[in-house]
This record gives C-alpha cells, structure tokens and sequence, in this order.
C-alpha cells in the first residue's frame, strides 16, 4: 500500500530557566586619566558573544562594559574611564543534551563601584541569564493512502511549523556634529548609546529595520578651563538583512541586541574636532514560522480486507498568540539637597529587569523592577554634573486567551520610551513605556496513523452478516460508522437513502446493504 507522508519540523521549547552569576573585577585607572576622587555615575552593559550546549551544561560566553563618571580631587573637570570584561559561565541544566540548543538573553541585575584608593578601583554586577532550551524536531504525518476499493477519511490540524532560526548583523554608522554654541571636543568620558524605538518587518527575501538611537555623550572640551560638555539627541537609522526564507504572510519573532557601541571624534570640513561617528552592531536572532492546515489520515477501511492503522499519539505546536503590549511606568526621584539643587536636566533613561514570568488569569504576567535614572547639573559649581537614580517594581498582564500550564512561550522586552520632567529643583519625574513581545505556542495531543496493515477479512464474520437491513441510528452514529460496521461504503448508504449530505441525526431510518459477499 502507498502512503503519502509530510513532515513538520517544530523547534520545541524544551526548558525554560533563570540563573544568576556574577562578574567581579579588580582594576586601576591608566597613566592617561586621573586619578578618582568622586564617583558621579557608572552604567554597564552585558553582551552575549557565544553559547554552546556541552555535557548537559549551557556555556556563556560574554562581555559585560562598563564606564564611570567621576571627578577628580581638586577639578571641576569631568572624567571618564571604560573598560570591558570578558566571561564564561556555566549553568548546568538537567535532561538536556548536545542535540539542543540554547537561547539566551543576558541583563544586569545589580552593579557597584568601590574605589580602593586615587589609582584602583573594584567593580561588580549580579547578571541574570534567561535560557530557553530547544530542540528540532521533525514529526511526520501520513497524509493519504493508495489502494483499490479502499475508504479513507480526514482530519484537518493546524500546526506551526519553522523556517529558520538564524543568527545575523546589521551595522550602524551614523554622524553627529556639536551644536552651534558648544565648544570643540577634546576627549569623550561617557557615552550612553541605546535603542530607544525600533521595528522589523519582513517582506519577500529581506527583513526591513528601522529605529532609533538615543545617544548621550559627556565630553571635555579642547579647553582644560571650560567645563563639561554634553549632546543629547536621537538618531535615525533603517536599512535591510537579506534573508532568503522571509515572506510577509509567515510569522517572525526577531530580537534585536545592540553590541560594540563606539563614539569616535573626527574632524570636520573647517578641520574642528566637532564630528562624533556613532558605530554599532545590531544582532538579530531570527525565527520564521510558517502556519500550515493539513489533511491527515484519520481512518481507513475496506469492504473486502481488514485494514488495521497502527497509531501514535505526537505532540505538536500551533501558534495560539503572537502580540506587542506595553505598560506605562512612573517613577519620582528625590534628589540629594547636599549636591545642590537642579539647574538643568542633561539626560534621563531606564531599565528594566523582568524577575519573574507566569501564567496567570488566562495570560501571562511578567514581574520585575525599572531603574530610572538621571543625569543633571546643579547648583554646586565644585561637582556640577550629578546622577540620580530610583529603582520601583512593576507587572504587566498579556492576554493569552486559551493558555495553559504545557504552552510554551518567547517573551522580549525592552525600554521604548523616556521622559523626564522637573517638578521642582529637587524633584524629578520619570515616565517610561516598556513594550513586550510575546509568542506563545499552544501544545496540541493527536493520535495518529503511523502505518496500515492489511490483514485476510473474516469471511465468517462477513457471511454472518446480513445482506440487507433497516436501522434506526442512535446517538454518535455516523455514516463512516455505520459503513465500515456493515461493509458498504458512504456513497451506497447515500445513494441508496437518498440522502443529500452525510449528516444524520438521532432517530433517523436507514437501509443498510452489504457491498462484500
């Protein structure tokens, strides 16, 4: 017998777990800088470089960079220093193998700066890694059958099945010049470049990008007796990957990280250090799905040999929502009266650290905490440039209408927007708008047929039966049913009944002939 199969290949969430390490590091300022007295501000950044599933543990490659904004002793001069630490975590995970894969989203959860003296300092972060544990797998299905005299009935299903899941950049360069009115740089000493809005969009053999950058740099000028300088804008940026498995009808769940953020000062047409190239990779973990309906073989038979299916019950995943929801945020910061008053707010921004994701109320509910900071200038000329920031905790619900505790599910989440407001010289507010992408699959349980065997008919058993007779159907009765129960076919029932479709209720009288002698 000739069967006809498909396959659908399903990158299946096997685990999903959160681990948390940490990265210390002991280090001294260079000849070039000068030495610390007053520490005003440090970010830090994580970045992943490489993952790899070995001996049931997920190895962690990554890179966390840091700077730090700090006044020397006796100057009123700005300074800055980076630097960048390399690491390697493992995190052992059971019942996984070297077959899987691991998906991995890195974020700092905590950070110090200790000075040791003028010339050391020793820095610290708590990094918390999201793993998401996957596995191909292909199940196939037998979706028709080839013999004589042969019966055969269907079943639709709705699966998901992938396209790609790939690995790829996009490269940013872009060009800012000083605003008219500021003096020319003469050395960057803080940078905070990130993403502040961005989208994807697949169309036939390209995914089209397009965003924004938030850029805010400190520079001290050419001039040692000028004070610091700052530029806050927001740059454009678009383009497009080539990908030869995008279409727009097909699903994409696309994540974006930013890495090797540089600055670098150039000089103008007039030959003034008052061009800053902006250069940045854009990672892009790409997943493209395709939703399918299927006909599979639900049932065979045949009026002159036993046809007996042999079945197996498969799991398999169809896509039950794919959505972008956002929360709005705000957060109060009282500002330090010994640091002065605010004169001015240079730039402001947020993170979010999402703790803990549930299923919940027919949904999904993320935990966690924002960070919402600020940098200012106030009222103190020692030490005009300060930070500020505030932590606060926040949850969002995303409908998920239909979920259960065996669905699997990809969630991102990233800061889209900021503003801050003064409400007074010692008071800011903070509003900020974290959007969430969400995909969610829906497990799906199916018997089904593996294989036909053909076995001799029971010619006793068909003689046994009579040729001709009336039936009165009973309830769950069916016209496959009642056909393969009576060796006949659907067709003769029909034709013989005079019935105009295959649906019959309760009650109804029927005359039912053997086809099989």
């Amino acid at each position: 017998m000739d069967l006809s199969r498909n396959n659908i290949r399903m990158n299946k969430i096997v685990k999903s777990e959160v681990a948390n390490f940490y990265v210390n590091h002991e280090d001294r300022i260079t000849e070039a800088d000068k030495p610390i007295n007053n520490v005003v501000a440090w970010k830090d950044f994580v970045t992943l470089d490489n993952v790899s599933v070995r001996n049931g543990q997920v190895v962690i490659n990554g890179t966390v960079s840091y700077e730090m904004l700090y006044y020397s002793d006796g100057s009123d001069m700005i300074c800055g220093i980076e630097n960048e630490i390399p690491f390697e975590e493992n995190v052992k995970i059971n019942g996984i193998d070297d077959n899987c894969n691991a998906q991995v989203k890195l974020v700092v959860i905590s950070s110090s700066v200790k000075t040791v003296d003028e010339e050391n300092y020793i820095y610290k972060t708590t990094i918390m890694a999201y793993i998401t544990i996957e596995q191909l797998e292909d199940m196939e299905v037998v979706c028709g059958a080839n013999k004589n005299n042969m019966m055969t009935r269907y079943a639709e299903i709705e699966g998901l099945s992938i396209i790609a899941d790939k690995n790829d950049t996009f490269r940013i360069n872009e060009r800012i010049s000083v605003p008219t009115g500021k003096p020319d740089i003469g050395k960057i000493v803080w940078k905070d470049i990130r993403i502040k809005n961005i989208t994807t969009k697949m169309m036939d053999g390209v995914i089209h990008i397009g965003g924004e950058l938030k850029v805010f740099i400190v520079y001290a000028p050419q001039d040692d007796m000028m004070p610091g300088q700052w530029i806050d804008t927001t740059l454009n940026f678009g383009g497009t990957v080539e990908t030869t498995e995008a279409r727009e009808d097909l699903v994409s769940y696309i994540n974006t990280e930013l890495h090797n953020v540089s600055a670098d000062v150039e000089m103008n047409q007039d030959n003034e250090t008052r061009d800053i190239f902006i250069n940045a990779l854009l990672k892009l973990n790409i997943k493209i799905y395709e939703e399918i309906r299927m006909d599979v073989l639900e049932d065979v038979y045949a009026p002159d040999v036993n046809l007996i299916p042999v079945t197996e019950e498969k799991k398999y995943e169809r896509l039950l929502v794919k959505n972008e929801s956002r929360t709005k945020n705000t957060i109060k910061l009282d500002i330090d009266e010994s640091k002065g008053h605010i004169l001015q707010i240079c730039s402001s921004g947020a993170d979010v650290k999402v703790e803990k994701i549930f299923i919940s109320d027919n949904g999904l509910k993320a935990v966690g905490k924002i960070r919402a900071y600020v940098i200012y200038v106030s009222s103190d000329d020692t030490r005009p440039i300060c930070h500020k920031w505030q932590e606060a905790e926040f949850e969002h619900r995303i409908d998920a209408e239909g979920i259960s505790p065996e669905d699997k599910y990809y969630i991102n989440w990233r800061i889209e927007q900021v503003n801050a407001n003064m409400l007074s010289t010692q008071e800011v507010e903070i509003k900020a708008v974290i959007a969430l992408e969400t995909l969610v699959f829906k497990e799906e349980k199916k018997t089904f047929i593996c294989d036909i065997k053909e076995e001799p008919i029971d010619m006793e058993k068909v003689n046994a039966a009579p040729v001709l007779k009336g039936y009165i159907v009973k309830s769950g009765d069916t016209l496959w049913k009642l056909a393969k129960e009576n060796y006949t076919t659907i067709e003769k029932i029909m034709e013989i009944n005079e019935l105009t479709s295959e649906q019959i209720k309760k009650g109804d009288r029927l005359i039912l002939i053997k086809s099989c002698q």
